[in-house]
């Protein structure tokens, strides 16, 4: 294979990732790996992506960024969770095999593993980041189009609903639901996760930054300016509850920025003497005013979304009333697996139970509450599968420990200073993909909190594609080269 045939080839399939990116499980996928949930379609691009690239890239012995560093201590660590779990009794749970479990959550973490290394390397210049962000933008502009037509076609065309359905079979197992949207995705959190933590972050960033990756303009308008827009549109559209509440944090984060600003501004307008009580008086009027916004918003959820009917009614004088409100807001279950995970690292603290054992370890550790929920009976009683934690905080508590947990912690804080750092030195597309880095971050709080698999590539590709923006795009006061490198 020649040199330009090898180049070309990485070109096409590195833009057939990006493009793949909004399926989720894709069937073909699905059938190839024996996933019943995550299979997303990009993984068919990133194996010969990874295939043809690494060893080239080793055999040059072309540096990669520092941050990758900490990111393979983590899957390292991770990964050596797996055999030391099976060398202690891991309580058997129908006819799971321990040792299928074993290679699934490798897999797992080799997947997400991949999808960050090939976004951290194959977009290295400053050309091919640039191309990247324009394929991001016209591949959210299909999805959030598509998504919006999920909900919106059939009161334009009563008569197209069923060949939408048939279309998206080719496109997701699952079928279309009536009053929300789902985009490319299997569920709407999931296409609520993938907005927030790719699409949304990176179009936001635009347009604060005022950037963009195409020349053209309408209407004055960039097309993230648009997008955004879209954006938002589609995510209201999932009705989906962590997507809201992690893209509502975002929001409140860039609003603090402003105000901070704002607050720094009319303080220098007084003397020094008021400066301090002017400053306190701002900052509590800004409070009271989200506090508001916020409640607004939950006030208009509840009209819109029956889960949420109940949102501003307490039980009292239950046992456990904490838990009783959230089983009235539909997501009962997920707090008992969320409490099933932490109580799985108390009695595993140091290094957990291993990645994808957690749930061999469900019915010891499910919570008393969790028993009188329908959905956890009819999972431990009516399915052969194992329980997911569904929270990636407590999954990586449960599944790698304290020292996994701290890995993890530790890169994302270093992918933090250097998002930060992009943005204090940068200017340009630099900034705005510091600008990106942050608004992910924030989002993941929120995100990571009902998505626990390590092989959605969202993260992994919003990680790595900043990573190289940090590492191609020269800071203001450096135009001698770029440092920072292993």
């Amino acid at each position: 294979m020649t040199k330009r045939v090898w180049q070309r080839t990485l070109e096409v399939l590195w833009a057939l990732l990006v493009i793949a990116l909004p399926f989720t499980s894709l069937p073909l996928v699905m059938k190839l790996t024996g996933s019943s949930s995550v299979a997303p379609a990009s993984l068919l691009f990133v194996i010969p992506l990874v295939l043809l690239y690494f060893p080239v890239l080793l055999k040059k012995d072309q540096p990669l960024p520092f941050h990758v560093r900490p990111v393979l201590l983590f899957f390292l660590f991770a990964l050596l969770t797996i055999p030391l779990a099976v060398l202690t009794p891991v309580p058997d749970f129908k006819q799971q095999s321990i040792t299928r479990a074993g290679l699934e959550g490798a897999v797992t973490l080799g997947l997400g593993l991949l999808f960050y290394l090939a976004a951290v390397s194959l977009p290295n210049s400053v050309r091919r980041i640039n191309l990247t962000l324009q394929l991001l933008n016209w591949t959210g502009l299909a999805l959030v189009v598509y998504s919006i037509l999920q909900v919106t076609l059939e009161m334009v065309i009563p008569s197209a609903k069923p060949g939408l359905n048939a279309f998206h079979a080719l496109l997701s197992p699952t079928r279309l639901l009536e009053d929300r949207m789902q985009g490319f995705a299997a569920e709407p959190s999931w296409l609520a996760h993938m907005l927030n933590l790719v699409f949304l972050a990176y179009w936001l960033a635009a347009t604060l930054n005022r950037t963009s990756a195409h020349r053209f303009r309408i209407l004055r308008m960039s097309l993230e300016n648009i997008l955004l827009v879209l954006g938002v549109v589609a995510l209201v559209g999932t009705l989906s509850r962590g997507g809201l509440a992690a893209f509502m944090l975002v929001l409140g984060f860039v609003f603090a920025l402003l105000n901070i600003r704002l607050a720094r501004w009319l303080s220098t307008r007084f003397g020094k003497g008021r400066r301090a009580v002017v400053t306190a008086v701002i900052t509590l009027l800004l409070i009271v005013m989200y506090a508001i916004i916020a409640l607004a918003g939950l006030w208009g959820l509840s009209r819109v979304d029956p889960r949420m009917e109940m949102v501003f009614q307490f039980t009292q004088g239950e046992s456990n009333p904490l838990l009783e409100y959230a089983e009235n807001l539909k997501f009962g279950e997920r707090v008992i697996y969320w409490q099933t995970g932490w109580n799985i690292f108390n009695d595993h603290p140091l290094m957990g139970v291993g990645v994808g054992f957690s749930g061999f370890y469900f019915p010891q550790y499910l919570p008393d509450f969790g028993w009188q929920l329908s959905e956890t009976r009819e999972l431990l009683f009516h399915s052969d599968g194992l329980l997911n934690i569904k929270n990636l905080w407590t999954r990586l508590l449960a599944e790698t420990g304290i020292i996994g947990f701290a890995l993890f912690i530790t890169f994302l804080v270093v992918f933090a200073i250097t998002a930060v750092e992009m943005i204090n030195s940068g200017r340009g597309m630099r900034r705005t993909l510091g600008f990106m880095g942050l608004f992910m971050l924030v989002a993941l709080l929120v995100e990571q909190m009902s998505v626990d698999s390590f092989a959605m590539p969202y993260l992994w590709f919003s990680m790595g594609l900043v990573t190289a923006g940090w590492r191609w795009y020269l800071p203001v006061a450096n135009n001698g080269g770029v440092n920072g490198q292993i």
